[in-house]
């Protein structure tokens, strides 16, 4: 069971093709359609008006998956941070899986969303990327519409910074003891990642290790590595008839790939 939280903004049929995309894929239990409901905002409540028509119009569109219509600030991170936390931990508590687009919400509705998803082992995040990426370009390279377009649009005015909040916990050691475990942790990704991000069982772990024989000494030691290690969301294993497999997760393929060119600086 999964769930859609589509922070709708300018972009319509980016959105409507991302819901549809993931809908083929599985069984779409529910979909929010949070929209900007702020109606003092600076430029005519430009964003506002677009984000609630597309929201609007979404909704007509999809109506047989009963979308549910949010409003929100999309500039305010506490009211973010609110409304996201409060879909995502109900439908945690419902077993459900949840997909959070930020095709086309604001930089700080994006990085709250991120912030949602590290703390929530349901949640994960996508974006729709454009097929013309760069149709709201006006002109061409050189020529004085371009440079226009390009002079107004580099120096826009801006807000102050605003920091994305994020939970204490890191990948990254806390203790002596921890960066002791976590050079091993990160040996092992690497070894992984060298032998094709797969291992057919734990005495090819401790084999790559150095180590001759698989004692139970060592089987319970490199247990304790590959849980912490599936924990962290950087492998996962499949337990077979006689053996343990451990292979390399998406995200842990991209940061071991990251720990080698590391290595080789």
């Amino acid at each position: 069971m999964t769930i859609i939280v589509c922070l709708v903004g300018m972009y319509f049929r980016r959105a409507l093709d991302g819901i549809r995309f993931w809908s083929r894929r599985h069984g779409i239990t529910r979909l929010y359609l949070l929209y900007s409901n702020v109606e003092s905002e600076g430029g005519g409540g430009v964003f506002s008006y677009m984000s609630r028509r597309n929201a609007e119009e979404l909704r007509d569109r999809l109506e047989i998956m009963d979308p549910v219509m949010v409003g929100f600030n999309p500039m305010d991170q506490r009211n973010i941070f609110k409304t996201l936390y409060g879909i995502i931990s109900k439908a945690r508590r419902s077993g459900e899986e949840v997909l959070i687009d930020v095709t086309s919400t604001t930089d700080v509705a994006q990085g709250v969303a991120l912030t949602i998803a590290l703390m929530f082992r349901n949640t994960r995040v996508y974006t729709v990327p454009s097929k013309r990426p760069a149709w709201y370009i006006e002109g061409r390279v050189g020529d004085s519409r371009f440079e226009e377009w390009f002079e107004n649009a580099r120096n826009q005015p801006s807000l102050e910074p605003t920091e994305i909040r994020l939970p204490g916990y890191r990948l990254e050691p806390h203790s002596k003891r921890d960066e002791e475990e976590w050079e091993v942790e990160k040996r092992l990704l690497v070894l992984l990642r060298k032998n094709g991000g797969y291992a057919d069982s734990i005495s090819d772990v401790i084999r790559w290790f150095g180590h001759e024989a698989a004692s139970s000494t060592l089987r319970n030691r490199f247990s304790r590595v590959i849980s912490r290690l599936e924990m962290k969301g950087l492998v996962e294993s499949e337990k077979g008839l006689k053996m343990k497999a451990i292979k390399l997760t998406e995200f842990g393929l991209i940061f071991s790939e990251a720990l080698s060119e590391e290595e080789a600086v």
